[in-house]
């Protein structure tokens, strides 16, 4: 009964998103709607496994186009946990990262970690705002709160991006305690963090939508109808959002 106890404990999280986080969400949206009205891009971080939320908005099906991922491949784990995990305790490594992106002042950074503790997410979201980005920040705040920062600032995400969002995840991420155990089970954010960045992009166009701008939205590669509408948006964002210079001409 574990797996139903684990849909149980999700369901419950998400009722505690829709209850208490969705003012930030509204507000995340329109931070987003904002600056794709203005032609900006919005940019998108997250280390270890949240790297898959990074991958989850980017050139997906009935997502925004202009989303630039700073994926690294030396933080993914399929490159081995230990690096990935040492690299995003190492302090100045997140501020060399977003260097290595293109982003102007008035974008808009979105940084997840469940924790916030850890120097790359903070360091992207320091450099974000050095540099004039609006910074909506994706954490745990149960987690957050109970952990210290590993960062010599002594401040963890929340304390530093312009809006937070909790995701409702706890302690430790897993969800579920087996009986007679001590083992707990069940990661939860990535399914909840998941959650909160699909609303808000549909939020963000609902938003669009109404001031009379069409969203930039990309519609399935695999439906059987004639994919104009895609091949345009790749080319209208080719120059600046990452891996899209790879589209042909």
């Amino acid at each position: 009964m574990s797996g139903k106890l684990y849909i149980q404990k999700i369901q419950e999280r998400i009722e505690q998103i829709e209850k208490n986080a969705w003012p930030q969400i509204q507000t995340a949206a329109e931070m987003v709607a904002d600056v794709i009205e203005k032609d900006g891009l919005i940019h998108a971080f997250g280390s270890g496994h949240t790297h898959i939320l990074v991958e989850e908005i980017w050139c997906r099906a009935g997502g925004l186009a202009p989303i630039n991922p700073l994926l690294d491949p030396n933080q993914m784990p399929y490159t081995g946990p230990f690096k990935g995990s040492a690299l995003e305790r190492l302090e100045g490594y997140g501020k060399i990262l977003f260097e290595t992106h293109d982003a102007d002042p008035g974008d808009v950074m979105i940084v997840l970690s469940n924790s916030g503790r850890n120097p790359t997410p903070i360091e992207i979201a320091l450099a974000a705002k050095e540099r004039g980005l609006k910074v909506i920040g994706i954490t745990s705040m149960d987690y957050s709160r109970q952990v210290p920062s590993r960062h010599s600032s002594g401040k963890k995400l929340y304390e530093i991006v312009d809006l937070v969002i909790d995701n409702m995840g706890p302690l430790g991420d897993a969800l579920v305690e087996i009986e007679n155990s001590s083992i707990k089970v069940g990661p939860s954010t990535t399914v909840l963090n998941a959650l909160i960045l699909n609303a808000i992009v549909c939020e963000a166009a609902d938003i669009l939508l109404k001031r009379g701008v069409e969203p930039p939205i990309f519609v399935s590669a695999n439906l059987d109808i004639p994919m104009e509408h895609n091949q345009r948006l790749f080319k209208q964002f080719k120059p600046r959002v990452r891996f899209f210079d790879r589209y042909p001409d």
